[in-house]
């Protein structure tokens, strides 16, 4: 680190003790690393970074963000289907999604935020010191346009690049389709090149196979490659459209995450919410209310099915061809981004 890093560092350190604590949310104050997080997003301007963290404090202090929920996971079990699984082999969480379990054919902004917003607080309870990225696990089998969109796609990256900077470490796309490849064709020219970077496009099963076992353990590496597998065939079983409930059988797989995850943060998270006192991990919402006893069924509704016609992914590993097929791809007006009013954001 040069002197001018260090002394930018010490000006916005300076500048920043006047601002007070958030109750309930003193972990997230800045210390030396959530300070050079956000001088590093800002190519170390000083005054932008100070606009910038003074922007996410009043952001996280007006939205309770340390105590934020997912009303709609609650409301409906599996609307999102976003969850921590496990941690590579870095000690990042590990942050898996699947659009064919989703049990609604369409998300839209506020609900997209709101779920991801839960999930990353929650990950970073798990986090060890020295670990400040994750990564996130895309599986595009069943997507649509109404379940990711150019449009929805930025307001959520959006979101990120302004109040959680430095914190992506990987993202892995799978399965994708050429309904992806249309919609990543938009937002890529408004994202910062360091953070499109950070996207891997993976198709093919020894592809997959190769990412996963350079990234996770062999337990996490087998736990996704059944999953996946799992939730490519249609129609889906009811083990895989309720995944936030435990397996009836202890050999069966558990579509709530790997087994050292479900063993540390999940059957233990009532044990230590009633012995820590300190903020614990809490893991998926309708994985939580499964726990509690609540009945937790998927309400019916056409998503799954609408799934099966308009998921092209199919089996094929030619890129080219989906990028090429990505260029006939018709985005209705509603779904795409208003290119007037944005700027390339780095969320990485």
């Amino acid at each position: 680190m040069t002197d001018k890093m260090e002394k930018s560092i010490q000006t916005l350190k300076e500048r920043m003790e006047g601002v007070p604590a958030i109750a309930g949310d003193e972990d997230f104050f800045p210390n030396d690393t959530t300070i050079i997080r956000y001088l590093k997003s800002c190519d170390w301007n000083v005054d932008e970074a100070q606009k910038m963290l003074r922007n996410t404090l009043e952001y996280r202090r007006r939205n309770n963000i340390a105590d934020i929920d997912c009303r709609w996971c609650h409301e409906r079990p599996g609307y999102h289907t976003m969850r921590q699984v496990g941690f590579d082999e870095s000690g990042r969480p590990v942050i898996y999604s699947n659009f064919r379990q989703a049990a609604t054919h369409r998300y839209h902004a506020e609900d997209s935020i709101s779920h991801v917003t839960y999930i990353i607080e929650n990950a970073k309870l798990t986090m060890k010191p020295g670990i400040s990225t994750w990564v996130f696990v895309v599986d595009c089998s069943g997507m649509t346009l109404p379940l990711c969109n150019p449009k929805l796609g930025y307001d959520v990256t959006q979101n990120l690049a302004d109040h959680y900077p430095e914190r992506l470490g990987l993202v892995i796309c799978l399965n994708h389709n050429a309904a992806f490849h249309a919609v990543w064709k938009a937002i890529k020219v408004f994202l910062h090149r360091n953070t499109a970077s950070k996207v891997k496009l993976v198709r093919s099963l020894s592809k997959i196979k190769e990412v996963f076992q350079e990234h996770f353990s062999d337990e996490l590496t087998n736990w996704l490659l059944e999953e996946i597998k799992l939730n490519k065939k249609g129609p889906l079983c009811d083990s895989q459209l309720k995944f936030w409930e435990r397996p009836f059988k202890n050999d069966c797989h558990d579509p709530r995450g790997c087994p050292s995850y479900i063993s540390d943060f999940v059957e233990s998270y009532f044990e230590k919410k009633e012995t820590c006192k300190q903020r614990i991990h809490r893991p998926f919402p309708t994985i939580i209310d499964s726990l509690s006893g609540k009945k937790c069924d998927v309400t019916p509704n056409s998503s799954v099915d609408h799934a099966s016609f308009n998921d092209v992914s199919g089996t094929s590993s030619d890129d080219e061809l989906y990028c090429s097929k990505a260029d006939k791809v018709e985005i209705p007006d509603e779904y795409k981004i208003d290119s007037t009013s944005v700027e390339p954001k780095r969320v990485s």
